[in-house]
């Protein structure tokens, strides 16, 4: 390998041409959300390595804190198109795979910043010898010196996002399966592997976060230690849900990931599903937070760690710009890791207990009346992002506010809508009679917590509900698929209406036989009466009938000459 302080272009052994880890599929490691960690976590070095596809913001991020940095790509093309946007001197591309880095390097030529955090998996060609990852691994910590920071990403195959992908392993990894990675023995498929691995080869392992990314660009870092704490419902869980959520928006599911994310919640295995992990070796910075993740805006990044069981938050990346119906609203300060007001609701829900239900409800209204004056108007309400603080709630961590100034009853209204559509979304039982549903319930619940439950406070509040949507949850697909347990659902649903509609059939069916059975003994009688009939003015009596009509008309003088009158002409 030529000088490391030249501009140009550079080869080591395992180039690939034509390829691209930068399109298609998996992105490179990148986002603001990793690029805020980053910028608490990495010291300042005299030569850094750059290991596998990288955004060029993080790459620009490491070179404004190393006096030389070297990047290594396997692919040509992206070794170009790299050059071609970084500008800085300082940075050299090269590209080859990981092996044929290492054989290029001097004994005493190591780095004291080495940055992997888009994992070991696409670093060899397929030219290369095939390394399994401890080998991988390996030769990364040959190349950091002595007391070095090395960080290195890693993809968990134990993910939930992967367990309920219903689609086959060569689908889910696509062309990285060219050489089996995920059917590696040594590969660390836990947090605990992970260290034990690391510290195998030497390196001290300082921290560790459970990562959730979306197509490889970085949505939520949380250490993996406060997830492993955390329960459902709290603060971190929420945080987790979400960008679980978020992740997993273009997989087609067996089942939704909350129930599953709830439940490694609640066993303290949070940490181990999540879909990877990034690890540091080295010297534990002290200016770093426990969690880092996506804020309600577009490119704003939150910061959270826990004292005294409180989160206490900060904004540490841009402020972004607000979605459509809503605008920024200050977080707070801090909130507490109690469980979400949601869950308690559902809880109660699912044991039928109504008079709980309604006391919660009943609180709700009165604290989102008297907190008004305190956080202003139109603060948005998610059930699910506030939290039980004592006596009272507390709001959560992503606050939001309507453009347009809202009353306490539209807040609820958006509030409870809400509410419904997840109670449906999520398949939760509820201890009213099955047909009350959508707006029926929720002017139930509106009147539960003080309000009138009006036509025009129901679509105000639906239209905030619909607003908070588009920036609390996932964000939906073109022609999203429901995933197979909702399909499930949905089929028992039909087969139960189709079960119910062919009892109904199958009664209009015998009605209609028993009323064919009547008409046709009325049209007999009908039949039997006209015979009668028939004979009967044939008889004699009949005939004498007419005659004694006819006579009776004579013996009435006035009324014969008044008919004989008519009949002649001209009257």
């Amino acid at each position: 390998m030529t000088d490391n302080r030249s501009t140009d272009r550079e080869f080591v052994r395992g180039e690939m041409q034509p390829w691209t880890d930068y399109s298609g599929g998996r992105a490179p490691a990148s986002g603001s959300v990793l690029a805020a960690l980053l910028a608490d976590l990495l010291p300042q070095s005299k030569r850094a390595l750059v290991v596998g596809p990288h955004g060029s913001d993080l790459i620009d991020a490491v070179a404004a804190r190393s006096a030389q940095t070297t990047v290594l790509v396997r692919s040509v093309g992206d070794a170009e198109s790299l050059r071609a946007v970084i500008s800085n001197t300082t940075v050299t591309i090269v590209a080859g795979s990981l092996d044929g880095l290492i054989d290029s390097l001097t004994e005493d030529e190591t780095y004291d910043l080495v940055l992997a955090a888009d994992g070991l998996d696409r670093v060899m060609g397929y030219d290369a010898p095939q390394q399994d990852w401890h080998t991988r691994a390996a030769a990364l910590v040959r190349a950091a010196a002595a007391g070095a920071m090395v960080v290195v990403g890693m993809q968990n195959d134990f993910a939930l996002t992967e367990l309920f992908d219903s689609r086959p392993s060569h689908k889910r990894h696509g062309d990285d399966e060219w050489w089996p990675l995920h059917d590696d023995p040594t590969r660390p498929a836990s947090p605990a592997q992970l260290r034990d691995a690391l510290t195998g080869l030497g390196l001290e392992t300082s921290l560790l976060w459970a990562t959730v990314d979306v197509a490889g660009e970085t949505h939520t870092l949380v250490e993996v230690d406060a997830l492993a704490a955390t329960r459902p419902g709290r603060p971190a869980a929420r945080i987790a849900v979400r960008a679980f959520e978020t992740a997993a928006t273009a997989v087609p599911l067996l089942a939704s990931l909350a129930e599953g994310v709830n439940a490694a919640a609640c066993a303290g295995q949070l940490g181990a599903v999540t879909p990877g992990w990034l690890v540091v070796c080295g010297p534990r910075p002290p200016a770093v937070h426990t969690i880092y993740t996506r804020g309600g805006n577009t490119s704003s990044v939150l910061a959270a760690d826990l004292a005294d069981n409180r989160w206490k938050l900060v904004t540490v990346a841009g402020a972004g710009s607000s979605p459509a119906g809503l605008s920024a609203n200050e977080s707070p300060a801090e909130v507490p890791d109690t469980e979400s007001v949601e869950r308690l609701l559902l809880r109660a829900a699912a044991k039928e207990d109504v008079p709980e239900f309604r006391r919660l409800a009943e609180q709700l209204g009165d604290w989102v009346g008297k907190s008004a004056a305190e956080f202003g108007p139109g603060a948005v309400i998610c059930l699910d992002d506030t939290g039980v603080d004592g006596d009272t709630f507390a709001r959560g961590v992503l606050a939001r506010q309507t453009a347009e100034e809202s009353d306490t009853a539209e807040l609820l209204a958006a509030a409870w809508h809400r509410f419904a559509d997840r109670l449906t979304r999520g398949h939760h039982r509820h201890p009213w009679p099955p047909w009350m549903s959508g707006a029926d319930l929720v002017r139930t619940w509106l009147s539960m917590s003080g309000e009138e439950p009006t036509d025009a406070i129901l679509d105000r509040g639906r239209q905030i509900a619909e607003a908070v949507a588009v920036v609390m949850d996932a964000p939906q697909v073109a022609t999203p698929s429901p995933d197979l347990r909702t399909q499930l659902v949905d089929a028992e649903t039909a087969r139960t209406q189709a079960v119910e509609l062919a009892g109904h059939v199958f009664g209009l069916e015998r009605t209609l036989k028993m009323r064919d059975q009547q008409l046709k003994v009325r049209e007999g009688r009908l039949r039997s009466l006209r015979s009668e009939m028939s004979r009967f003015r044939g008889s004699r009596a009949a005939r004498l009938a007419v005659v004694i009509r006819k006579v009776g008309v004579v013996r009435d003088p006035k009324r014969l000459a008044r008919a004989v009158k008519r009949r002649l002409p001209g009257h």
